[in-house]
């Protein structure tokens, strides 16, 4: 019972390490679409 539950923490810890991930990546990028398009 206890290796199931082991297994799924470590599915969510993966899942979560992989959202956190896509979300910065889309923050950087919208960030740099951003500071392209402004006058230098």
């Amino acid at each position: 019972m206890s290796d199931k539950t082991d297994t799924e923490r470590e599915a969510d810890g993966a899942a979560d390490a992989m959202a956190v991930t896509a979300i910065i990546g889309v923050i950087v990028l919208t960030v740099c679409i951003w500071l392209s398009g402004m006058p230098t």
